[in-house]
């Protein structure tokens, strides 16, 4: 037993980056009258350490405390929610602050009984390091539970500090001073650690270790396997553990979630470098492991995604372009969260860009800013006509061969994009570029709503997704420039046809020029006030004259109304044609001041599923088709020349016509699902739930994910 019959349990324990220590708290109550135990966790670095913390840190713990009936897709009823929550946390323990939580012996927290009758209570409490920059320090913590507060916040107070201020030095607190009751207590049991002193209660801890070394749920039979990756000033261990813990919640199949952590840390040292390291992992874990692989997905939130593409890529040309099928894996799912596949290039201002230029993030920073890559001693050996191409920015030539032809073998290729609140990995990026801004309307206006009704059935428990997505061809330009026009003519025709009235004429020649536009595209080219012309591509110079009926139009003259608007197929002439507005860049600056200072989901929102906001408001195929290789280029030129008149309002011409050239292949061939999501701010950590609790908002999308790989179990 302890010195103090007041501390029950006691572990002493150090956090690196990545770290993660869950522990599970089982309770017997023999004593009815006993209503709540105490459960406290101190960060035992001190004070002075905060200092220095951005060299080395930050030196700060997050940690929750869940009852075990506690369930975020069902309402959760709390005795008395303005004195306890009962689903507590918190994001910062900064040093030498302390957290202090109540454990209420309830319903909420009753696991059942024992054999005695004796009434089981059950926490799971987590704890997880937030150094992010360096793998060489750790932050130390210790944590008690007992039924005595008071108790425990004195022994604390009294703790000997082993930190990297301390350098080890062992301090006498009571030095010349007279031993207390306490303070002998304190000296019996201040070196202990993971130690029970109360028989009524058990303690499971899992480590890092623990936690990512788990088995499928069925090791003799075939494996999904899952590699997830991290993104930069990020970790695989921590930071993508909501995904995994879900993913092996809710997927029936039998999958085994893995990833690369040892880039925590090093996210400076470019794409190729840390792509060859998870690539080399990978091939590892298939050639060398226990399981048998029948199947393979990929998940890579921020820089992950890139360096994920990367790794296939490498596989792909080290082992050969048939690798995946010589070992029977099927490829399944490849999706990117918030994942710069363009760069960043066009969405960061000057001062941004120069900064990464300069080398601040490594040959990381010059990666996505799409500088041309330094020559090293290994190019000496390249061949000219592959020499030129080696010189390339990486993310230029990631989406060519053989990585092109083998995403085409995926059943689902999905990107995950932040419409607002990201300005790491702004929209235009992450979700490569083409969408459909008319659908879509002002998303800047997402700031003012809160709740998404679109498509508020991508909310509900047990939603279909494949009732949500379509593979229909989206922002291609018909093929047949006559036929459409002859469409064109048939419609007016037929319009003519069912008008008597002066009134009803104009109305037909309008739904004419409505559908003669919407074949040029005009109804996206810029026309300001001073009745500019806007610039025409060669396609469109060639149509600007069109005749109806004998009368003759031109496309500026008759055509080009003052709202610069447009009336769809679908709808009729009389009804309000709508405006396209591109969403605006996000700010790197203000995606930086929400990262540090970002809103935290309120108590509503943990424990009444019902007040959650709708976080998906569009979710669609988006597929290319090109019958012929003249006919692809043909459409692929007209795309950039579209996207051109659309975006160059905000950005310079070269810096897009990268990002295009960059899209296009992405594009070729394969189709996209993308999802777009309003998160608040911090988005890019929020999509991924970095943090369970605090980064809450993110669950939704984290479901949608887990039913991806439901649709493809079911399909399979």
């Amino acid at each position: 037993m302890a010195a103090h019959p007041s501390l029950w349990y006691r572990d002493k324990d150090s956090l690196r980056i990545g770290g993660v220590a869950r522990y599970t708290i089982e309770y017997t109550r023999l004593d009815p009258t006993i209503k709540r135990i105490y459960f406290r966790l101190k960060n035992i670095e001190k004070s002075s350490i905060r200092a220095i913390h951005l060299l080395s840190g930050p030196f700060i713990l997050y940690c929750h405390v869940v009852p075990c009936n506690y369930n975020p897709r069902k309402p959760f009823h709390p005795e008395n929610v303005q004195k306890n929550t009962e689903v507590v946390f918190e994001n910062q323990i900064k040093p030498n602050q302390a957290f202090n939580v109540s454990l209420l012996l309830n319903s909420n927290s009753l696991k059942g009984k024992d054999d005695k009758g004796y009434d089981i209570f059950q926490w799971e409490i987590e704890i997880v390091s937030q150094i992010v920059i360096t793998k060489k320090t750790e932050v130390v913590y210790d944590f008690m539970i007992g039924d005595d507060l008071h108790f425990m916040k004195k022994l604390g107070q009294s703790i000997i500090q082993q930190t990297l201020t301390s350098l080890g030095t062992k301090i006498d607190m009571n030095e010349g001073t007279k031993p207390t009751i306490v303070d002998k207590a304190i000296d019996e049991i201040h070196n202990d650690s993971h130690k029970i002193y109360n028989t009524q209660l058990k303690v499971s801890k899992l480590t890092t270790d623990d936690i990512w070394s788990n088995e499928p749920k069925d090791p003799k039979k075939p494996v999904h396997l899952v590699i997830v990756t991290h993104g930069i000033f990020s970790n695989l261990t921590a930071d993508m553990l909501y995904i995994k813990d879900q993913l092996e919640l809710r997927v029936k199949e039998n999958i085994l979630v893995r990833g690369y952590r040892y880039n925590a840390g090093r996210t400076e040292r470019g794409v190729k470098k840390l792509g060859t390291n998870v690539a080399n992992y990978i091939t590892d874990l298939i050639e060398n492991s226990l399981y048998q692989y029948d199947k393979i997905s990929f998940i890579g939130h921020s820089l992950g995604g890139v360096v994920q593409l990367y790794a296939i890529k490498y596989i792909l040309m080290t082992k050969g372009p048939d690798y995946f099928e010589r070992m029977r894996i099927k490829p399944v799912n490849f999706i990117g969260m918030a994942s710069p596949f363009l760069g960043i290039l066009n969405e960061m201002n000057f001062l941004i860009s120069w900064v990464l230029d300069m080398g601040t993030l490594g040959k990381t920073g010059r990666d996505l800013t799409l500088l041309k890559r330094l020559p090293a001693w290994s190019d000496i050996s390249i061949g000219e006509s592959k020499k030129r191409d080696s010189f390339k920015p990486v993310l230029e030539t990631l989406p060519e061969d053989p990585l092109q032809k083998f995403l085409a073998q995926f059943e689902q290729l999905v990107v995950y994009a932040n419409a607002m609140n990201d300005g790491i990995v702004p929209l235009r990026t992450s979700a490569l570029l083409y969408l459909d801004y008319e659908a879509l309307g002002d998303v800047s206006e997402l700031k003012k709503s809160k709740h998404m009704h679109v498509h508020p059935e991508l909310e509900e428990a047990d939603h279909k997704i494949q009732v949500n997505r379509s593979r229909d061809t989206v922002l291609e330009v018909p093929e047949e420039a006559n036929q459409m026009v002859q469409d064109i003519q048939d419609a007016a025709k037929s319009t003519d046809n069912s008008q008597s009235t002066e009134s009803s004429e104009t109305m037909g020649k309008n739904h004419v020029i409505s559908k003669y536009k919407e074949f040029l595209n005009l109804n996206f080219l810029e026309h300001n006030s001073n009745n500019h012309k806007p610039k025409l591509t060669k396609r469109q110079r060639k149509y600007k004259n069109f005749s109806v009926r004998g009368t003759d139009y031109n496309v500026f003259n008759d055509v080009l109304p003052e709202d610069h608007s447009f009336q769809s197929e679908e709808t009729n002439s009389t009804q309000d044609s709508q405006t396209i507005v591109v969403p605006p860049r996000a700010s790197a600056i203000e995606s930086a001041i929400n990262t540090l200072i970002c809103p935290i989901p309120s108590n509503e929102f943990l424990i009444n599923p019902e007040l959650r906001q709708h976080v998906i408001f569009h979710d669609k195929y988006y597929q290319f088709n090109k019958s012929s290789q003249e006919e692809g280029n043909l459409n692929k030129h007209l795309k950039v020349e579209w996207f051109a008149s659309v975006l160059l309002r905000y950005h310079s011409k070269w810096k897009l016509e990268k990002q295009k050239q960059i899209a296009d292949k992405y594009h070729n061939a394969c189709g996209w699902r993308k999802v777009l999501v309003n998160l608040p701010p911090d988005a890019h950590n929020n999509i991924v739930v970095r943090r369970r609790f605090a980064n809450g908002y993110g669950w939704g999308v984290v479901d949608h994910l887990c039913d991806l790989f439901r649709v493809s179990e079911n399909k399979l």
